[in-house]
């Protein structure tokens, strides 16, 4: 009874071995381009730059908010790794917060309240009551930043977020 089994699982697994062989045969090989006209056409195109053009033309540049990094708070334990509280979340689960900024919270200077954070792949250093701001690349005191103007309408706003938004890419 074993050795069916062993002589069907063999099988199975040495039939698709036998089925490439068919396919893999040079017979079976197209050319890509049916004339040699067409390959002609083509690499005197290439000759003439016609593709470089293109491809310089299609860089993806792709923007996103700039990302502000607010310090609330910081809990430091006596047998445990400190809990800080950034962007109304905490690091009680996780080091990650929101997706976009990650905490060292073993590094964390408990006599100084300074903790290391990164940012978008940027190392950042903040208390608690500070604001990183990415477009500004500057820490701030909460109590040093101006709050909002508030909207009259709804398109008031647009144009500013259009003028803060972050290049990412080349």
């Amino acid at each position: 009874m074993k050795t069916i089994l062993y002589i069907t699982v063999l099988l199975h697994f040495c039939s698709p071995l036998f089925a490439a062989e068919n396919l893999d045969s040079q017979t079976s090989l197209r050319t890509l381009f049916t004339t040699n006209h067409v390959r002609s056409q083509l690499d005197q195109l290439r000759n003439q730059g016609k593709f470089d053009k293109i491809k310089n033309e299609s860089s993806t540049v792709i923007l996103r908010d700039p990302a502000i990094v607010k310090m609330q708070g910081l809990v430091i334990r006596q047998n445990a790794e400190p809990v800080v509280f950034v962007n109304d979340a905490n690091t009680l689960k996780s080091p990650q917060v929101n997706g976009e900024v990650y905490v060292n919270t073993a590094k964390v200077k408990k006599h100084e309240y300074q903790v290391p954070a990164r940012v978008y792949g940027q190392n950042i250093k903040l208390k608690p009551g500070q604001q990183w701001n990415e477009s500004k690349q500057q820490v701030q005191e909460n109590f040093q930043i101006k709050p909002p103007k508030p909207k009259t309408s709804d398109n008031d706003g647009i144009m500013d977020k259009v003028d803060n938004l972050t290049k990412i890419g080349p």
